[in-house]
């Protein structure tokens, strides 16, 4: 279901909410539902957008700001996250970097093009399996308030959050 005339633009609210939260840094590796909210990441004063060039680098660069003191969250498609495998468990979870990772939902049936859909079916129960902490964002909830929890979550348990996005909360 797409966001109705009057309804918040929710990918507007995704940024805001970062900067509300004092997000320092957004570490990305390039998706087509994402393209559009990294140039508006890119030319936000109050954060830096490290474009990686994949995805267990991007990981390996958001433990690195975050190490360094920078409030982080990492931005890739959720085929990304699948391929951090071995840096999400003996980097990430290992050392408790409490990440933010906004993760675009590929391969749902909300998005059936079909070389996305064995993504879509292989990302909860990898995220399970890995022991990765998630949650699917409620399409019928405002979203800002659920970034601010998953980043809350990450904060508090010191380990890092993924929250699955649609199309709607995330491409602009």
């Amino acid at each position: 279901m797409l966001a109705k005339e009057g309804d918040a633009h929710r990918p507007s609210d995704v940024l805001n909410t970062l900067k509300r939260l004092g997000f320092g840094a957004v570490v990305s590796v390039p998706d087509g539902w994402l393209g559009k909210i990294l140039v508006r990441i890119e030319h936000e004063p109050s954060m830096r957008l490290v474009r990686a060039t994949h995805e267990e680098e991007a990981l390996a660069i958001a433990c690195g700001l975050r190490l360094g003191g920078v409030r982080t969250a990492l931005l890739v498609q959720n085929a990304g996250v699948l391929s951090m495998g071995a840096g999400m468990v003996s980097l990430a979870q290992r050392y408790q970097f409490p990440l933010l990772m906004l993760v675009s939902y590929r391969g749902t049936p909300d998005d059936p093009v079909f070389y996305h859909v064995p993504k879509g079916r292989a990302t909860e129960p990898v995220f399970r399996g890995v022991g990765l902490s998630y949650a699917c964002v409620d399409r019928h909830r405002p979203i800002g308030p659920q970034v601010e929890h998953a980043a809350t979550f990450a904060e508090e348990a010191s380990c890092p959050f993924a929250l699955l996005l649609s199309r709607e909360d995330i491409q602009w």
